[in-house]
């Protein structure tokens, strides 16, 4: 049915690209269309890699495959139950289930947990379906890129990320030159572990073994008081958005099991939260609400701009939970502080280093096949472990030899949108260097910050962020975002 639809529109391209590039520049640079500046300019810069409609239709018939395989993806992937035993009962549970044990206090039932995932994705039947899958997926990825004659394997992600190819290449190469932050952490972590070796079953580690309570009440405490601290503004929305009972907080059955903020350019803003009772979920409060604060301020833009890409869409949520634990340590004991550091910087590394070395694993391998080598599922758990180390360098020890490293089948993203894991990267160093000017007391920075949430896809990431001083086409904006992860670290060493 996509398909047919594609097809059937077709048209609408076609007729952009009779219209042509220059004129369509015009359009953009047009006091009456100043309000659709940023989607008349995108569109225009898309049509150089339109090809005539014949074209396009074959290429939306051979796409239809390409589906399939992820659909054969989810479906293989979500058909495994993990064998464990807990407590001398032995378990089935879900890939989610098994993953969250990953962060258990027990290190044997985190070892276990990982023993279970390998027992299902390390056999040789699930190999070669996952490697003959990302092989189909590759292939059409580069295969596209030569027809339409992009510049680069990254090319088509970047440009949907409205992101320049430059500027990603040197997001990639800073946050790689930051690696040995990954390693520092490690190595306070295993001392706190009380570890002469670090597994990778350690990575997701629990430091504290004691599980502090708080209740609802005091969260939603803690969160104004930040708010209150920061903004009146925000605080209000916070505000509105309880009383207005569009916020649901407590875990109920048939209730999806992730936290989820939804807004929209007609509607107001409402937040699903499954409060847990843990100290982290009064960051996910945070988190949420400016999401949905985030789709408030940008209420005021034209519907053909009331969206953006991944790369900003997380600045707020981010931002907020940095405000917030500056504020929520100074109510911690030590312990409690040592204990957030640890996942505050767990959740850093996961969501800024670990996300960059998915992608280099995927420019690896979409590289090797853009020319003409071959590779196998073998070829993968080579070069997946060849990432890994390049981050962990050998403070980390890996369960299984590099032949028999599965960890790239786990990873969805490199089956359904590949490349698309260094927006999360981006987004992330952006609220990290948007903090750390509001810590310098930048003159005017909540005014200039509401200005850029309120932007939303008015301006390309580069050219909103040029008129506020942040430079993305410069590497110190980068080391100026990794500079505030280096403070964390520095915090969490000191206190250890």
């Amino acid at each position: 049915m996509w398909v047919e639809v594609s097809n059937l529109l077709l048209f609408i391209d076609q007729e952009f690209k009779e219209i042509w590039y220059e004129r369509l520049i015009d359009f953009s640079n047009n006091e009456i269309l100043k309000s659709y500046k940023h989607a008349i300019y995108t569109k225009a810069m898309d049509l150089k890699y339109i090809l005539d409609e014949k074209s396009e239709n074959i290429l939306n018939q051979k796409s239809l495959p390409i589906w399939q395989i992820g659909d054969l993806y989810d479906e293989f992937y979500n058909s495994f139950m993990f064998e464990i035993e807990i407590d001398w009962e032995k378990k089935l549970l879900t890939d989610m289930e098994i993953r969250a044990l990953r962060s258990n206090v027990s290190e044997e039932i985190r070892k276990n947990a990982i023993k279970s995932m390998r027992n299902i994705y390390n056999t040789k039947q699930s190999q070669i379906v996952f490697g003959n899958l990302y092989s189909g997926i590759v292939k059409n990825w580069t295969t596209n890129i030569k027809i339409r004659w992009f510049k680069s394997v990254m090319e088509p992600r970047n440009i949907s990320e409205d992101m320049e190819t430059d500027v990603v290449n040197m997001l990639m190469e800073v946050v790689q030159d930051a690696y040995p932050l990954f390693q520092r952490y490690i190595r306070v972590k295993k001392k706190l572990l009380w570890k002469d070796v670090f597994y990778n079953w350690d990575l997701m580690a629990p430091i504290s073994k004691t599980d502090r309570k708080i209740s609802f009440e005091e969260a939603y405490k803690l969160h104004m008081e930040a708010m209150e601290h920061f903004d009146e503004d925000f605080l209000n929305y916070s505000k509105e958005m309880f009383e207005d009972g569009r916020v649901d907080v407590l875990p109920n059955p048939g209730k999806m099991w992730w936290a989820y903020a939804s807004y929209s350019k007609w509607y107001k803003s409402f937040v699903l939260l499954n409060f847990a009772w843990r100290i982290e979920d009064i960051s996910t409060i945070s988190h949420e609400l400016w999401h949905a604060t985030h789709g408030w301020l940008s209420q005021q833009q034209t519907w053909s701009v009331y969206s953006t890409s991944l790369s900003m869409a997380e600045t707020a949520s981010i931002f907020n939970e940095l405000l917030l634990a500056d504020y929520l340590k100074k109510n911690l004991t030590n312990e409690e502080k040592i204990d957030f550091l640890n996942k505050q910087l767990e959740d850093v590394f996961a969501t800024i280093f670990r996300q960059v070395q998915y992608v280099s694993f995927e420019k690896i391998i979409h590289e090797k096949v853009m020319n003409g080598e071959w590779l196998t599922y073998e070829d993968y758990n080579q070069l997946w472990r060849k990432t890994q180390l390049d981050m962990s360098w050998d403070e980390v020890v890996y369960d299984v030899e590099a032949r028999d490293e599965s960890g790239w089948s786990m990873i969805p993203h490199i089956f359904r949108t590949p490349f698309y894991c260094y927006a999360y990267a981006f987004g992330n160093i952006l609220s990290f260097a948007l903090y750390g000017a509001y810590k310098q007391k930048w003159k005017e920075f909540i005014k200039d910050y509401k200005e850029i949430l309120a932007a939303w896809w008015s301006s390309s990431p580069k050219d909103l962020l040029m008129k506020y001083w942040f430079d993305i086409t410069k590497k110190d904006f980068y080391l100026f975002g990794i500079k505030e992860i280096e403070k964390m670290l520095e915090e969490f060493e000191f206190l250890s």
